[in-house]
């Protein structure tokens, strides 16, 4: 079996290295006129999907910052809750993924006023935080920010972007990166007895593990990334939406990286 699981990394994971790469980018598109967001003409279509109470214009175009688009951008009024969400973005096959986006506020704003949130499923919420820069000159200037947080790994992401002041907003060029989720032959060691994994024939869509874990990753046979989590000591975590067939789960155990091939039948 060793010899075999040897074989399937060497031949499997040899070739592959991380890349960053852009998972998703958004510039609005160009709308001639103020345009509800359910009948605009987004960059991106289905499977990702627009909704919220905000709308998209043309006026005060993006700029300022590299990789400003112009054209349509997402328009808050100063209403509390005013909210913007995007729906369906598939970060399952990446890592260390990292938001973006360039921000105006029509007077002078604070940190984390129009507030950024990530989820899984669209129903919890986890926020991300940012930090603006205040004071003479940032009124009606756009800036890019980049909020740090968990975005998770995952088909489904939806990003929530809400106003909580009487303050006006605009939003543009929303990107994601990550990096590629490939596995390389470093990633690999050989785990002895039921340490990581204890039931490496996975039969009632759990993967059981039988230690703490710190960035758990499932890797199918392309060397992409299909789940993440950190995991304790007995605990089970799902794996019901993948299909049967041989994976890689790696993790960091008290300070150093193991992994462990399973099976899912």
């Amino acid at each position: 079996m060793k010899k075999i699981y040897s074989l399937f990394a060497a031949m499997v994971f040899s070739a592959f290295v991380s890349a960053q790469t852009t998972i998703y980018s958004e510039n609005m598109g160009t709308p001639t006129a103020t345009t509800a967001i359910s009948a605009n003409t987004f960059q991106n279509g289905s499977p990702i999907s627009y909704s919220g109470t905000a709308d998209v214009r043309n006026s005060l175009a993006s700029s300022g910052y590299t990789g400003a688009s112009g054209g349509g951008n997402i328009f808050f009024t100063g209403t509390v809750g005013t909210n913007f969400i995007i729906s369906g973005i598939n970060t399952s096959s990446y890592s260390n993924i990292q938001l973006s986006f360039g921000q105006l506020k029509t007077t002078n704003a604070s940190s984390n006023e129009l507030t950024v949130e990530v989820s899984s499923d669209g129903s919890t919420w986890t926020p991300l935080t940012y930090t603006r820069a205040t004071g003479s000159g940032t009124a009606n200037t756009y800036i890019l920010i980049t909020p740090t947080g968990t975005i998770p790994s995952t088909s489904t992401l939806s990003i929530k972007f809400t106003n909580t002041i009487t303050g006006n907003w605009r939003l543009d060029d929303i990107k994601l990166t990550g990096t590629s989720g490939t596995l390389a032959v470093t990633d690999l060691s050989t785990v002895k007895g039921s340490n990581f994994v204890k039931n490496t024939l996975v039969k009632n869509d759990e993967i059981t593990f039988g230690a703490d874990a710190k960035d758990m990753k499932v890797y199918n046979m392309l060397g992409q990334i299909v789940k993440t989590a950190s995991v304790k000591e007995n605990e089970s975590v799902s794996v019901a939406e993948l299909k049967e067939g041989n994976y890689i789960v790696t993790g960091v155990v008290n300070g150093k990286k193991v992994s462990q091939k399973i099976i899912k039948r």
